[in-house]
C-alpha cells in the first residue's frame, strides 16, 4: 500500500498530521474522489485546524491540475459542506477536517451531490481503492480547472436556517460553547434577532484547541460549561464539537442531557408534526426511542451507528428524522444530513415551550432518567475486541441477540450493546435497564466481564 491503511474509515478519513495525513495523501485523495464521482466541479472547505490551510491548498491544486473546477468554501463547519452540496451546482465535495479529534489530527469528510452520503461499502470504498491505485504524483489535464470563492457562505447559510427558527420564543439565557471551531460566526448570524442572552464560551477560532480535545461528549470536557451555567443562572446550555455537526445540551443545573434522550425528545417533536412517519434510530440504546415512536404511531427503523449509514437508511426509508446518541441528529428537510444548528433551534423551541409552561429543563431530564435508566458509553482499549463480542453472546444464552452493529443483547429487564468503534481503536459498551438498581448492577457485571479479557477501561 502507498498509504497507511488506518486512514481509511467506514465513512471518512482521519489520521495524525503530518506522518499519516499529509499533503501527498491529500493530493491523491482529492483526485481519487473526483475520478470516482466523475466530478467536473467540486466544493472544498476546511475546519479551523492550523494545518488545514496547507492541506486544503494542496487538494484544490490537485483538482485544478486534473481539470476539475473548484468552489473554495473557506473555513466552514461540516454542516456548511452539506448545505453547499444542496444549493450549489457541484458534483460533490469534501471538508478537510478531523471533527472532534485532537489537534494533531486531520482528515476528510465527503458528500455527493445534494447530500448523498459515501460509505466504505459503496463509493467511498471505490475512492479508497483509487487512492491506492492512482498514478504516483497524480493526474494532469491539458485544460486546467478554475477556482472561485463561494461568496459570503455564512450569510447565505444563516439566511437558509431562518426557516428552522421556532415561532413564539420568549427570552432565555443560554450558555453556548463552540470549542474554538468555525461555528461561532454562524450562531451569531442565526440568532441575531432572537430574544436570547447568550453567554459565549471559546468563541474565537483556534485550531490549536488550547483547552484540549474539542469533544463535548467527553465527561472531562463538561466542567467548564456546567459551572458557567450555574454561575450565570442560565435556562440551559448547548455545545458543539469543533466541526459543529454534533450538538449537546445541559440543563439549568449544569447536568449533561444525554443524546439518547434528546433523540427521544426530537422523535416526539417530529412525529407530532408528521404522524406515522419513519424515524431512524441506532442500536446502542433503544428502548426510549422505540417506545416514543410506537406511542406516536411512527415507524422506528434501526441502522448501524455512523453518519454514512444513518443517512443511507434515512433515504431508503424516507425518514423525517434520525439520531445518534453521540450528538449527531439528521433531518429529511436538510438533505437527510446531520446538522448541529437545526438541532439547537429545534430543541430551543421545545425547551422554551416547557419553560413557559413552568417546567425547567431539569424536570424533563429527570423524567427521562427515571423512565429509561441508561449508562454513559463506556470505552475499553483492547486488541481482543472481536473475541470479546463473540464471547459475550455465549455468556448470556437466554438473551435476544441482534447484530446490526456489534452485538446487542436484550433481556426483560436489561439490555446492552457492545461494538467496535469506526473511528478509534476501542470497544464501546452501552447499557440500559428498567430500574436504576438493575442498571448499576448490570453495568458493573458487564464491565468486570470485559476486563477479564485484559481490556482496559478508558478514563476520558
Amino acid at each position: 500500500m502507498r498509504f497507511d491503511p488506518s486512514l481509511y474509515r467506514a465513512y471518512d478519513i482521519r489520521g495524525t498530521y503530518p506522518d499519516v495525513m499529509n499533503e501527498k495523501f491529500m493530493r491523491a485523495a482529492a483526485q481519487a474522489f473526483a475520478t470516482v464521482m466523475g466530478a467536473k466541479k467540486v466544493a472544498v472547505g476546511r475546519d479551523v485546524r492550523s494545518h488545514g490551510a496547507s492541506l486544503q491548498k494542496e487538494a484544490i491544486q490537485a483538482l485544478v491540475e486534473m481539470g476539475v473546477d473548484v468552489v473554495d468554501l473557506g473555513v466552514i463547519s461540516t454542516e456548511m459542506l452539506y448545505y453547499a452540496s444542496g444549493v450549489l451546482d457541484i458534483d460533490g465535495g469534501f471538508c478537510v477536517t478531523a471533527s472532534h479529534n485532537p489537534r494533531d489530527w486531520n482528515g476528510m469528510k465527503f458528500v455527493g451531490k445534494a447530500g448523498v452520503p459515501l460509505t466504505r461499502e459503496g463509493k467511498l470504498g471505490e475512492v479508497y481503492k483509487q487512492i491506492e491505485e492512482g498514478p504516483e504524483g497524480g493526474r494532469t489535464a491539458e485544460k486546467k480547472g478554475a477556482v472561485r470563492q463561494a461568496g459570503d457562505l455564512v450569510a447565505q447559510y444563516a439566511d437558509y436556517l431562518q426557516k428552522f427558527v421556532p415561532a413564539g420564543l420568549t427570552p432565555h439565557k443560554v450558555v453556548a460553547n463552540v470549542n474554538f471551531g468555525a461555528n461561532g460566526k454562524v450562531v451569531d448570524a442565526v440568532i441575531k434577532n432572537l430574544p436570547l442572552d447568550v453567554v459565549r464560551l471559546n468563541w474565537n477560532e483556534d485550531g490549536t484547541f488550547p483547552k484540549g480535545t474539542p469533544d463535548p461528549l467527553l465527561p472531562s470536557n463538561r466542567k467548564e460549561i456546567a459551572e458557567r451555567i450555574v454561575a450565570e443562572k442560565a435556562d440551559f446550555g448547548v455545545a458543539w464539537d469543533a466541526d459543529a455537526d454534533r450538538c449537546f445540551f445541559y440543563d439549568e443545573k449544569g447536568r449533561a442531557f444525554p443524546g439518547y434522550y434528546i433523540n427521544a425528545l426530537l422523535i416526539e417533536h417530529f412525529l407530532k408534526r408528521d404522524p406515522g412517519a419513519a424515524v431512524v434510530v441506532e442500536p446502542r440504546q433503544i428502548w426510549a426511542t422505540e417506545d416514543t415512536a410506537a406511542r406516536l404511531g411512527g415507524k422506528a427503523v434501526v441502522s448501524r451507528t455512523g453518519h454514512g449509514f444513518i443517512k443511507a437508511k434515512m433515504r431508503e426509508s424516507n425518514a423525517i428524522f434520525g439520531g445518534e446518541n453521540s450528538g449527531h441528529f439528521y433531518y429529511r428537510d436538510f438533505w437527510y444530513c446531520d446538522n448541529g444548528l437545526i438541532t439547537f433551534l429545534t430543541v430551543l423551541g421545545i425547551f422554551s415551550e416547557r419553560i413557559r409552561a413552568g417546567e425547567p429543563v431539569s424536570a424533563l431530564l429527570d423524567r427521562y432518567r427515571a423512565g429509561y435508566p441508561a449508562s454513559e458509553e463506556i470505552n475499553f482499549i483492547t486488541d481482543r475486541a472481536k473475541e470479546i463480542i463473540d464471547s459475550l453472546q455465549r455468556q448470556y444464552p437466554d438473551a435476544q441477540v441482534t447484530t446490526i452493529d456489534g452485538v446487542s443483547l436484550e433481556m426483560p429487564i436489561w439490555r446492552c450493546n457492545l461494538r467496535m468503534s469506526q473511528n478509534e481503536p476501542v470497544l464501546r459498551l452501552n447499557v440500559e435497564a428498567k430500574t436504576l438498581e438493575e442498571l448499576e448492577a448490570k453495568e458493573k457485571e458487564l464491565v468486570a466481564y470485559i476486563e477479564s479479557f485484559g481490556a482496559k477501561k478508558r478514563e476520558d
